[in-house]
């Protein structure tokens, strides 16, 4: 079992946390991270990507603080791994990253409103900084989430990766519009260490399988997504030869 801390997502009004919240929230992961060992967990993972807490901190958009979590924008996160690493033994801690997250990867209601995240070379530098550091950390693995593909059928750009597998020596995984043929060459390429799947599973409860038989893999209805019903999500069939 895995579990992953994300934190609070964004608030409509953003408002500047006190010292004092930082800290207690800070104390928190590290307490979750506690209860998830003692709860018979493999490992935690944290979630500093999309619109969560973490992700805020990092944006230099978002985040325009005078004090050291706004001039060192990765202090949180820093802060949050060493609380939740002290709770294991050896590397059972993962990070989620997402870099390139930009208006691409948001709704067309958030789009419209002016979304203030972009992956300019400004913020891809701070994140390699913020790798680099990542790595003199006991991590189990990085997590990185690649830029939104152009559309079906299009293949995650390779170089997004190697970027950071240049900063971190410790397990890599990949994350973002990868398929079977594309997931298996950025491992064999070296620049990856393995490849994660999320969506593909929803309409794909047997992915796994496809995988390895060499299966079409069918595409989800995205309508039905985030709509609080069993439909689109659990009633998917199974290939019949899996």
């Amino acid at each position: 079992m895995s579990w992953t801390a994300a934190g609070p997502k964004a608030t409509v009004t953003p408002v500047e946390m006190m010292r004092a919240q930082i800290e207690e929230t800070v104390a928190e992961y590290g307490a979750a991270s506690a209860r998830a060992r003692r709860a018979g967990f493999d490992g935690v993972e944290v979630a500093a990507n999309g619109t969560f807490l973490i992700a805020q901190f990092l944006n230099p958009r978002l985040n325009r603080r005078a004090d050291a979590y706004g001039t060192d924008r990765g202090q949180l996160l820093l802060e949050v791994v060493d609380a939740v690493t002290a709770a294991w033994d050896g590397r059972r801690a993962g990070v989620r990253l997402s870099p390139y997250w930009t208006v691409d990867d948001t709704s067309p209601r958030a789009r419209r409103a002016g979304y203030p995240y972009t992956a300019d070379e400004a913020t891809l530098a701070a994140y390699d900084a913020l790798v680099a550091e990542l790595a003199t950390r006991p991590l189990a693995y990085l997590h990185l989430r690649g830029r939104a593909v152009a559309g079906p059928g299009a293949v995650p750009d390779f170089e997004e990766f190697a970027r950071y597998r240049k900063l971190f020596d410790g397990a890599l995984v990949a994350n973002h519009g990868f398929g079977r043929v594309s997931g298996n060459a950025v491992v064999e390429a070296g620049i990856a260490d393995a490849v994660s799947f999320g969506r593909p599973f929803i309409a794909n409860p047997d992915l796994v399988a496809r995988f390895a038989l060499g299966h079409a893999v069918a595409r989800g209805d995205e309508s039905t997504h985030y709509g609080g019903g069993a439909r689109g999500y659990v009633d998917y069939p199974i290939w019949a030869g899996c």
